[in-house]
């Protein structure tokens, strides 16, 4: 198969299997967030603390909000009883999909360390992808037991949904922020990208 750098593939949400590790950009593609199509319109995914948000928001004031989360700052959700600053805002959550996100991408697996390097950050993976079904249910104990304290660089919602996917961390979209300056990451060995991209 011929090795490409198109990673940011879009998906319909009708063609979206149970297991899909999904993702919508945020704040204009200064980011992505992550998450695991559960079926019947649902995402279980986990979720950046509103301070965080809130920090970003202040770096970036030209940027607006996320359009979906405006329509849901004082009154639930209908479908799930979402509401942006309530007491869903942080940790793993189970949400209707359209408070994931309006336009919606399928993250790429297995793809190699060269197609990872040319593709955007927080697109793919080069790690193999489980079964449907098994991410599923891993993503249901999650929402049971938790992942931790959030982590923009060493445990957030990439991590989640990847680990989800593999039953191993990585986060691509923060992994030059690991490293110190001047190092190149393409010239580290893959088992050190491993662990930065794990957030160890």
């Amino acid at each position: 198969m011929e090795e490409t750098t198109d990673t940011i593939i879009a998906i319909n949400k009708k063609d979206l299997k149970p297991g899909d590790h999904i993702y919508a950009w945020r704040f204009l593609w200064i980011y992505n967030h992550h998450g695991i199509y559960v079926g019947d319109g649902q995402v279980i995914h986990f979720t950046t603390p509103h301070a965080a948000l809130d920090e970003i928001a202040k770096e970036n004031p030209n940027i607006p909000m996320e359009e979906d989360d405006e329509d849901f700052k004082s009154e639930p959700c209908p479908k799930c009883g979402y509401i942006v600053g309530g007491s869903l805002g942080i940790g793993v959550m189970k949400t209707c999909i359209d408070h994931f996100g309006k336009t919606l991408h399928l993250y790429v697996y297995d793809v190699s360390w060269i197609r990872f390097w040319l593709s955007r950050r927080g697109t793919c993976c080069p790690y193999k992808a489980k079964p449907l079904d098994q991410t599923v249910k891993t993503a249901y104990e999650k929402l049971k037991t938790g992942f931790g304290s959030y982590h923009l660089l060493t445990n957030n919602c990439e991590h989640f949904a990847t680990f989800c996917k593999t039953g191993r961390k990585f986060s691509g979209q923060v992994m030059a922020k690991r490293v110190a300056p001047g190092v190149n990451l393409e010239e580290l060995p893959i088992e050190e990208l491993e662990k930065i991209a794990a957030g160890e």
